[in-house]
């Protein structure tokens, strides 16, 4: 089985490849902002599934959101729909797509193209809406909650709480990655 992995060099990702590795799968494509649409076609034309885990959370640029949460999004289903065979994609979202914030109806846009490419192509997708994800790899300043607080208090620097009512919610990344194990069973031949 071979398995498309977008975003190969984040948080989430890094604990996908080295279960996966661990497991003995083999033909990981990984596929990293750095690499063309081209190579991300061939990927796509030789994968048996797709996790697809890029996105941007952070930018000072709101274009950035629409150009890679949702358009990525869209070029991926539009051309796994080419294929003649059906590739499902689990899709890392968020619960910020329940939200009206740029990330969050950027997130929320990718959510509908994806239920249509399944209604399309009879193709299974798997939309995540995460929480706040904590565990090893993660990035203070940037990926995690729980990291940065580690971060700064171990530093003795100052946190920042923005809505003290709100409540946090969380998930541990090896959590996420067995929820992922249960699918790639699922579609092992």
């Amino acid at each position: 089985m071979k398995i498309l992995i977008t975003g190969s060099n984040g948080f989430l990702a890094k604990n996908l490849i080295i279960r996966l590795k661990e497991n003995n799968y083999q033909k990981i494509l990984e596929y990293k902002k750095n690499q063309s649409l081209k190579k991300l076609n061939e990927y796509i034309q030789s994968c048996d599934i797709i996790f697809h885990l890029a996105a941007i959370n952070r930018s000072s640029n709101l274009k950035e959101f629409q150009n890679i949460n949702f358009n990525l999004t869209k070029y991926i289903c539009d051309k796994a729909a080419l294929k003649k065979t059906k590739t499902p994609i689990i899709f890392s979202s968020s619960i910020q797509a329940l939200k009206k914030n740029v990330y969050g109806l950027s997130k929320k846009n990718a959510e509908e193209y994806l239920i249509k490419y399944q209604n399309k192509t009879r193709s299974n997708i798997y939309i995540f809406q995460l929480p706040n994800i904590f565990g090893k790899w993660s990035r203070p300043n940037y990926n995690s909650v729980v990291a940065t607080f580690c971060y700064k208090i171990s530093r003795r620097k100052k946190i920042k709480i923005y809505d003290q009512s709100e409540l946090l919610s969380l998930v541990y990344v090896d959590d996420v990655i067995d929820q992922f194990f249960n699918i790639i069973k699922r579609k092992k031949p």
